[in-house]
């Protein structure tokens, strides 16, 4: 009987510190989107105000990104009564689900792949009054995207009591002014993908205005990217690119992104077999 008391208590104590470690190293699904709670179903009974901020780098120009571009999202959690914060966020289309793909965090920023992908921190992280975390976001090829993010000031002691959460979201919207087929980068002119649609080998052809160092990729229309044809220096005039579709890409709709110096053009691109 004493052996069955102690392995219930054991348990106890393994299930109370497995809680811990979840809870410290960030708990997915409490974001606040469509069908989700946020960190108050746990957490509360702290003191002050807790605030969460969405911005991004290149910065949204009136709520809207630009299709295909990078973008570090940073999502702040600020609350002058604590010194330790956690967060957890994802970005969804009005479908409820992934808008554009989430790539990597960030130092102390994990990504989750479920089928909604969350990022969340790896441990609680200190600041002075907030704590800012970070994560690199590939912009879909359009439609409406919305970033959901909930914080959490915690008082570092491993509980649910004592804590002051709090969640916010933002959504933006591909720039019609830019455009899939015609979007405009300094330094490149006259960007062309033949023949399309393509069943497998196709020419990728572009002006550069002066020597500079050029990617071109192909992406899914989720802006992951599938493969990379070039990733080099490059001379000014005319450049034409000979490149070859994977064997195993499935038919559908594709772009060609080419890029430079944080601008690019995008050419749609559609497979057949």
């Amino acid at each position: 009987m004493r052996k069955i008391l102690l392995f219930a208590v054991l348990g106890i104590i393994f299930t109370a510190s497995t809680a811990f470690i979840i809870s410290s190293g960030g708990i997915t699904g409490r974001t606040g989107s469509p069908s989700e709670g946020t960190c108050s179903g746990c957490h509360g009974g702290g003191s002050g105000t807790t605030s969460v901020s969405i911005s991004a780098s290149p910065a949204f120009i009136s709520n809207q990104y630009t299709p295909l571009q990078t973008y570090t999202i940073s999502v702040t959690v600020s609350n002058n009564s604590f010194s330790k914060f956690g967060f957890n966020a994802e970005i969804l289309n009005p479908s409820n689900t992934n808008a554009g793909n989430i790539t990597s965090g960030s130092t102390g920023v994990q990504v989750i792949n479920t089928t909604r992908k969350n990022v969340t921190h790896t441990a609680p992280k200190s600041g002075t009054g907030s704590a800012t975390f970070q994560f690199v976001w590939v912009a879909p090829v359009s439609g409406t995207a919305t970033i959901y993010a909930a914080g959490n000031a915690v008082d570092g002691t491993g509980g649910t009591g004592g804590d002051t959460p709090s969640n916010t979201s933002l959504t933006v919207k591909d720039n019609t002014g830019v455009g899939i087929n015609e979007a405009v980068a300094s330094g490149i002119s006259g960007l062309n993908v033949y023949p399309n649609p393509v069943r497998s080998d196709f020419k990728i052809s572009y002006n550069l205005i002066e020597n500079a160092v050029v990617k071109v990729g192909l992406y899914d229309i989720q802006g992951k990217e599938i493969t990379e044809f070039a990733n080099g220096n490059q001379n000014m005039g005319a450049n034409l690119l000979n490149t070859q579709l994977p064997s195993d890409l499935a038919n559908g709709v594709y772009f060609v992104k080419l890029s430079l110096e944080g601008k690019q053009q995008v050419q749609r691109l559609i497979i057949t077999q």
